[in-house]
């Protein structure tokens, strides 16, 4: 009799687990997408380090109108079909010096700053091989809030690295959302949103320095609140 209680309440935890992760991505999905875009300005770099798994994308409707693009909106994806490992590393140029990187020439000032490093996979049907995304210390926007205070690699950076076949980080392969005009495209920046889920996309206009129109994007979560749901 023990044996069969204990049975059932381990059917019931793995239930409820189940039902639990299907009401948060249904709550992603539903939520609206301005709120899910809405990045945190003041998040650093350090902050995004860790292992990340895709839970939805996005297509902006203003990009899929100039395209002809049927699909707007958060998306579904395929369960495990993307996952990002993320690294903050102090920038090499510093290596040995107290004083770190100069960083404004003219007033001969210096700091220490990160670069950003990531390793993507897909899933073995969408591709083989590995991406590796470069987000380098000069790539984000930086405040001098005071002297020798400064605020560097905070808000959305802009990649300077995207070595893949497909730059769009096969956007359609995951989506089912294949057109050349996101296929030709490359993933541009990273950021992280006030829910604390980390944006890659593409955008036209300048992310580093405001909030624009998103044209294509993935959004991730932490991979043990995904292993949690």
């Amino acid at each position: 009799m023990k044996k069969v209680v204990s049975l059932l309440l381990v059917l019931s935890l793995v239930l409820s687990f189940g039902m639990l992760a299907l009401a948060e991505e249904d709550s992603l999905l539903e939520a609206d997408p301005e709120d899910v875009l809405d990045f945190d300005r003041e998040s650093p770099v350090t902050d995004w380090e860790g292992e990340w798994v895709l839970a939805a994308a996005y297509i902006g409707e203003d990009f899929a109108e100039e395209n002809d693009i049927e699909t707007t909106g958060l998306l579904a994806v395929p369960e495990d079909a993307v996952k990002m490992s993320v690294t903050a590393v102090l920038d090499g140029s510093a290596t040995g010096s107290d004083a770190g990187v100069m960083v404004d020439q003219a007033a001969y000032y210096h700091a220490h700053v990160y670069d950003m490093d990531a390793v993507v996979t897909f899933a073995e049907d969408i591709a083989e091989d590995e991406a590796k995304l470069k987000l380098p210390w000069d790539g984000w926007l930086y405040t001098v809030r005071g002297e020798g205070d400064g605020d560097f690699n905070m808000g959305v950076g802009k990649l300077s690295k995207v070595s893949a076949e497909d730059k769009s980080l096969y956007f359609g392969a995951v989506t089912g959302v294949e057109n050349e005009a996101i296929s030709d495209e490359s993933m541009k920046y990273v950021g992280m949103n006030k829910a604390g889920q980390l944006i890659v996309c593409y955008s036209e206009d300048n992310m580093v320095k405001k909030d624009g129109d998103v044209a294509f994007a993935y959004i991730f979560v932490r991979a043990e609140e995904a292993a949690a749901e």
